[in-house]
């Protein structure tokens, strides 16, 4: 495994896990409470807000902005 994590903070995350090739990534989405809202952003990419590592693997927090 490599060494040094790219940082993905900001990136879409189709791009943000081809940077991350070749480490194990786990993805969780968070988002509003609010449907309307959920329903305004469905169709847009989710992007990255959080990443941590914890032990040998990537966890990254995606959500979806207007």
């Amino acid at each position: 495994m490599k060494s040094e994590i790219p940082y993905t903070i900001g990136y879409e995350l189709d791009r943000a896990l081809l940077m991350l090739a070749g480490f194990e990534v786990i993805v969780n989405e968070t988002s509003t409470p609010f449907q309307d809202k959920k329903d305004e952003r469905k169709d847009n990419s989710p992007v990255v807000v959080r990443q941590l590592k914890v032990d040998n693997c990537v966890h990254l927090t995606v959500a979806k902005f207007k």
